[in-house]
């Protein structure tokens, strides 16, 4: 029955092919049974961007631990999320016997001027007697040495008020940054002492991302580098930025060295500590040749691809050793091997060999930012390149 079925499809063949009564036979075979089909990347060259992949964490450039400076019972402090500017009060303490004590240091003052001003009196109208011998030279230095304790109890009392004062400024505690209270760590009516964490303060508007990079790519990363930003975890659209800062120092168990990247972030949309990816461009190559990484097969002498020969009767799937050069994203520059206008097999390679006839069944012009083929919409390039209708 199998005979049959094929005798009557090389008939039927025949007879499509055939010319009408009275004319010439007209040579118009059909493609091959054995033909397979396949889709290509007609290579033309291209400008890529050699990326590297990091992972980093958004850091605040201004996060601060705000501490007191003084000794005393906390009476206020502001709200968890409250945004203050630089130099608002976020926190007091109690000041009764700062102030107290204040009182008695401007009463030693003020005692300490009476002395000095008698001391000067007396120094003032001695003096001339020591001029004419009216008064011994022993006299004199004890006139002296008596103006001179004077004016050292007048700048003894005027500093002990002056740090006295401070330390009643100190009650106030203010931001020394424009930021939000993200943490308290002390409350209403809590004993605190000089060096005691009040509360935590981040401005979420002057962020960066923190990433280690491997000390192979020390040459390649400077300052201004841009770089791309993404956020996985959060739904965040991706956004752009530039290297900031590329550390000169290698950490020797990670063998790698600090970099971070910048960006806005006026929005306070991205938060410290959150995960981001990212890609620093390392450098830019023009007029090369780009493919995708998954056209390629690993041979046992490196690696090759399938292109798309044209032949007399169709299309031959040649094999073409090559040799890779940077990749990203799944695509991946070809250093030697290819052409401009070689036809390279980008579907349906993972079923040919050499030599295998196939039919093309769709041409792609470049390829899109994640590698995958694509048309060039404007370049009126036919899907079906097999010659059906």
């Amino acid at each position: 029955m199998r005979h049959i079925s094929t005798l009557l499809l090389y008939s039927i063949l025949w007879i499509s092919c055939a010319s009408p009564q009275g004319s010439e036979p007209v040579q118009s075979p059909a493609p091959l049974l054995s033909a397979k089909r396949v889709e290509v990347l007609n290579l033309s060259p291209t400008t890529f961007n050699d990326l590297i992949e990091l992972t980093g964490i958004v850091e605040a450039r201004h996060d601060v631990i705000v501490s007191s400076k003084t000794t005393g019972t906390l009476e206020q402090i502001v709200d968890l999320g409250t945004t203050v500017r630089s130099g608002q009060v976020v926190a007091n303490t109690d000041d009764d016997l700062l102030r107290a004590n204040l009182l008695q240091v401007e009463a030693q003052v003020s005692n300490a001027e009476a002395g000095l001003k008698i001391a000067e009196e007396s120094y003032n109208r001695q003096r001339p007697l020591f001029s004419d011998s009216i008064i011994s030279e022993l006299e004199y230095i004890g006139l002296e040495t008596t103006l001179s304790q004077a004016k050292s109890n007048v700048a003894q009392a005027k500093a002990i008020y002056k740090q006295v004062a401070l330390q009643l400024n100190y009650t106030s505690i203010t931001a020394p940054i424009y930021g939000t209270v993200e943490a308290r760590y002390v409350e209403v009516g809590e004993q605190v002492v000089p060096g005691t964490q009040i509360l935590r303060l981040v401005d979420t508007r002057d962020v960066f991302i923190s990433a280690g990079i491997s000390e192979k790519f020390a040459g390649d990363i400077e300052v201004g580098t841009p770089a791309q930003i993404q956020f996985p975890s959060a739904g965040i659209s991706p956004r752009e930025g530039r290297v900031i800062f590329a550390g000169r120092v290698i950490d020797p168990e990670s063998r790698s060295f600090e970099v971070n990247v910048a960006f806005e972030n006026n929005d306070g949309t991205m938060k410290p500590e959150m995960i981001a990816d990212l890609a620093i461009l390392r450098t830019t190559i023009e007029n090369a040749l780009v493919i995708p990484r998954n056209a390629v097969t690993r041979t046992e002498t490196g690696h090759s691809v399938f292109i798309a020969s044209e032949m007399e009767d169709g299309y031959t799937a040649l094999v073409k050793d090559i040799q890779l050069g940077a990749e990203y994203a799944n695509k991946v520059v070809i250093i030697e091997g290819l052409s401009p206008g070689d036809q390279v097999v980008v579907r349906g390679q993972s079923t040919l060999a050499n030599q295998d006839l196939v039919i093309i069944d769709q041409t792609y012009t470049q390829l899109d930012e994640f590698g995958a083929p694509v048309m060039d919409s404007s370049s009126g390039i036919m899907l079906d390149q097999s010659g059906d209708n």
